[in-house]
């Protein structure tokens, strides 16, 4: 690595430990798309690798999806600034397919599985992105108006699985985009600008545009708030989640015995999405009732959940 190309200032920064702190000091596969976001996230990881006491390793990613015409600007970007950094930058170019109707969600279906494969071919356990607070405000937002379980109204997780014992890492969930512009510019680094991102046809991008610089002028601190928020019912569906039976088949007496906001969560997860909230809601308060008869609820997709004097059953055909 090229210590020289972080400025001292850029070493000293306070992002640089809360980053070494999350990634767990492990050999990291950073993702870089050459957005300000995730080059900011490459300088901090690289400074923290840098320090005396430190001994990981940076690897960093691109993934080209061949959608834009800025693409191979960007494949170059990247490239050059790893040159630059001293680091290795593992490339690769995909042909990214729709994913239930969406090309959004099969780039990043994609794109995901290419940094778990770059991990696992370096032999590394941690991939790292670099989601940010804005990013978890516009998640939130989302997910509240869309309809959603308690997971996902809690927004972006800062870790979770990413298949065969790699961890993906988002170490700035906490932090403001103009607190990564300050780190591009303090080591005198450009970045590459996607407009799609500011695409108004697209709910994310009709949110950044319209929405989001609406709420931080009423509340300066939306981002941050939404950032601590998301952490605090992370921590509470997990809490919950414990006693939330699984499966599809329970006693019904045993079931009825509990909270009723926990036996719609049980539904929920045996259900999935195919139900409402006022459907699953309808089920639980008939699992709690003195109605002995056996009754079916038939929902989409051939599943139906069926209610004896019993037994709670759900099936999926």
């Amino acid at each position: 690595m090229n210590k020289n190309a972080i400025p001292l200032s850029l070493r000293r920064h306070k992002l640089v430990a809360s980053v070494r702190e999350r990634i767990e000091n492990k050999n990291v596969v950073v993702g870089v798309s050459g957005g300000a976001d995730s080059v900011a996230l490459l300088l901090l990881c690289c400074a923290a690798a840098s320090q005396e006491s430190a001994n990981f390793s940076v690897l960093a990613a691109h993934v080209h999806h061949g959608i834009r015409k800025e693409s191979d600007d960007e494949l170059e970007f990247v490239e050059s600034l790893c040159k630059t950094l001293g680091i290795e930058c593992v490339s690769k170019r995909i042909k990214v397919k729709p994913l239930h109707g969406s090309l959004a969600a099969g780039a990043r279906k994609m794109r995901y599985e290419v940094l778990h494969s770059v991990a696992i071919n370096a032999g590394f356990n941690v991939v790292s992105v670099a989601h940010h607070a804005e990013d978890q405000l516009e998640t939130m937002l989302m997910a509240l108006c869309r309809g959603g379980g308690l997971r996902k109204l809690s927004g972006i997780a800062a870790v979770r699985p990413l298949g065969n014992k790699v961890n993906l890492v988002r170490p700035l969930l906490h932090v403001e985009k103009k607190e990564l512009i300050d780190i591009c510019e303090l080591a005198n680094i450009q970045w590459c600008e996607d407009q799609t991102n500011l695409d108004p046809s697209t709910p994310r991008g009709r949110l950044r545009r319209d929405v989001i610089p609406v709420l931080c002028e009423l509340w300066s601190s939306a981002n941050r708030h939404a950032a601590n928020a998301s952490t605090l019912l992370h921590s509470a569906t997990d809490v919950f989640l414990q006693n939330v039976p699984e499966g599809n088949e329970w006693d019904r007496k045993r079931l009825a015995k509990l909270p009723l906001a926990v036996i719609d969560a049980t539904l929920q997860q045996a259900i999935g999405e195919i139900a409402t909230f006022e459907t699953i809601q309808s089920i639980s308060k008939s699992v709690v009732d003195k109605n002995t008869h056996a009754r079916t609820f038939q929902l989409k997709n051939g599943c139906e959940t069926v209610i004896t004097s019993k037994t709670v059953t759900v099936i999926h055909s």
